[in-house]
């Protein structure tokens, strides 16, 4: 129960943690499918700065993968529209991933070397659980420490022009076709999958992510600080990234500024800004629905069910079980899970 919770006692175990040096900061809600929702924090939003002020509620966060969720959601909401189901072929919506090409071989440097043609359709449920094949370390030389760096960082705020064609002429580099490191559907590897389902959701609705976002899941839930866009007030509220080094110290790590107020590039595998009390508020609507309490859904109890559903191939699970990369989507989406 919620009501068992005590918020004081919690504030002090999470100030020790930071102020042991456990913790650079830390942020911690608790909702109820009741609508109760408390929250506490401790940390500065600078890395050892007091004079930048206390985390909070308002403290905005780069949620990374957290946008994975989001994405998921939007995507579900054109099935449930019918127009699409999990099993469209993706190409169908995004001609730039037709006649794609299976990786068969790196060079020493770890530049692709062999390709075959790709046999199989990927499906957008495949988007969603990372069974398509796109792969964010495809070429071998990827930093898989920081995905951002690669094809994402291209894309600062200054980029005009098709996105959505940028992005894929980027991952194919001089290949014949988008490559996989794997046949759709028989494995698994955390990648660009739900970068392309946010380009399908802008596609089939017209509407920029962003734009789709507002309209379709943050205004509903009186969600007010989530975006891609950062804007200069949100800056000034902006948590700084920090990275723990080897040695157990940590230090910051700059955040890409590849968003702002006129970006119209938007990635829905790892590109929202987000207040955490506003994203566990999306949690606790998600429970409510699975648990039937929720007023105005915006999703159908059987969708939200569906999060949860195991929908790997036992190579897949094996290979997620036994995978020694960072995991930064800490969402069960379609099988994006530890169960496999």
């Amino acid at each position: 129960m919620l009501s068992s919770v005590d918020p004081v006692k919690l504030e002090r175990i999470l100030k020790e943690g930071v102020d042991n040096g456990a913790l650079p900061a830390s942020f911690v809600a608790i909702g109820d499918a009741e609508g109760n929702l408390i929250s506490c924090a401790a940390g500065n939003r600078l890395l050892n700065n007091p004079a930048s002020g206390s985390i909070g509620d308002d403290t905005i966060f780069w949620i990374c993968s957290q946008t994975k969720l989001v994405t998921s959601i939007a995507l579900l909401q054109l099935v449930e529209a019918g127009k699409i189901s999990l099993d469209t072929p993706v190409a169908q919506v995004l001609f730039e991933l037709r006649n794609p090409v299976l990786v068969l071989a790196h060079d020493e440097s770890g530049k692709i070397a062999s390709t075959a043609p790709v046999r199989g359709n990927i499906t957008m449920g495949q988007l969603l659980n990372h069974t398509s094949g796109l792969d964010y370390s495809i070429d071998g030389k990827q930093d898989t420490t920081a995905p951002w760096f690669g094809v994402h960082a291209t894309f600062t705020h200054n980029y005009t022009g098709d996105g959505i064609q940028k992005f894929f002429e980027l991952i194919k580099g001089d290949l014949p076709g988008v490559p996989l490191r794997f046949e759709p559907g028989s494995d698994w590897a955390y990648g660009f999958g739900h970068d392309c389902a946010g380009f399908v959701v802008e596609r089939l609705s017209g509407k920029s992510l962003e734009q789709y976002f507002q309209d379709h899941i943050f205004s509903p839930l009186g969600i007010t600080t989530a975006s891609f866009k950062l804007s200069q007030a949100t800056k000034e509220k902006l948590m700084q990234l920090s990275l723990r080094k080897a040695d157990g110290s940590m230090e910051l790590l700059d955040i890409p500024s590849f968003h702002d107020e006129q970006s119209t590039v938007h990635f829905g595998g790892l590109g929202l800004y987000s207040s955490q009390k506003d994203y566990t508020r999306l949690l606790q609507h998600l429970l409510q629905i699975k648990l039937g309490k929720a007023t105005k859904p915006i999703l159908s109890q059987s969708s939200v069910d569906s999060l949860f559903i195991p929908t790997l191939t036992s190579a897949g699970a094996a290979n997620n079980n036994n995978n020694n990369k960072p995991i930064w989507s800490h969402m069960w989406v379609l099988g994006d899970d530890k169960r496999g």
